[in-house]
């Protein structure tokens, strides 16, 4: 089986760095990163695997969520859920969850109180590239799964969030390397 993996930033993933695709923060970045290795690979099959971060509203920092659902929007939601595909192996030390993708980091400095209150009856955990991953590998019918490990609680600045990725790099560098042994044969496309 071929594997690409998929990141945010490389201070998420600066442990295995090497062999992850790097997209940018948001959206418009995602989007890019995945059409350019897809017009390199569209030919091949392989999987995408996401990882990085998320912020949360209950899940306790630290945790590793396996996403479910992915729900798309800005200040609206798009009425389509995209639904994840999973692994052929249970992936231990996940729990199940849906992540709301945006183009804005979800806090309070950005959208209003009842904004946030509608949205964490939406979605369990939030961040700013999935949509653009998720939407590009179904339209090349790659399979596409994602995990991300709880930067915050929607409560901290972009500057505490830098902060956050760095003590939580290893972790989900080490976890994305036990998925993949998990997994067995692989190989990884870089």
């Amino acid at each position: 089986m071929k594997i690409a993996l998929f990141a945010a930033v490389e201070e998420e993933v600066r442990k295995i760095s090497p062999k992850v695709h790097l997209t940018g923060i948001g959206r418009e970045n995602a989007t890019f990163a995945m059409l350019k290795f897809m017009q390199q690979h569209q030919d091949e099959e392989f999987m995408i695997m996401n990882i990085g971060t998320a912020g949360a509203h209950t899940a306790p920092v630290g945790s590793l969520l396996r996403i479910t659902e992915i729900v798309s929007g800005g200040r609206q939601f798009l009425p389509s859920p995209m639904l994840t595909d999973k692994l052929p192996v249970d992936v231990p030390g996940t729990t199940d969850a849906k992540l709301f993708s945006s183009d804005c980091f979800v806090s309070p400095h950005v959208y209003s109180a009842d904004f946030l209150h509608n949205l964490t009856g939406m979605a369990d955990c939030f961040d700013m590239e999935s949509s653009a991953l998720y939407t590009i590998a179904k339209h090349y019918r790659k399979p596409y799964v994602s995990f991300k490990i709880v930067s915050d609680h929607l409560d901290i600045d972009i500057a505490t969030w830098q902060q956050r990725v760095h003590q939580l790099s290893d972790t989900i560098c080490d976890f994305a390397l036990s998925t993949l042994d998990l997994l067995g044969d692989h190989e990884l496309l870089v």
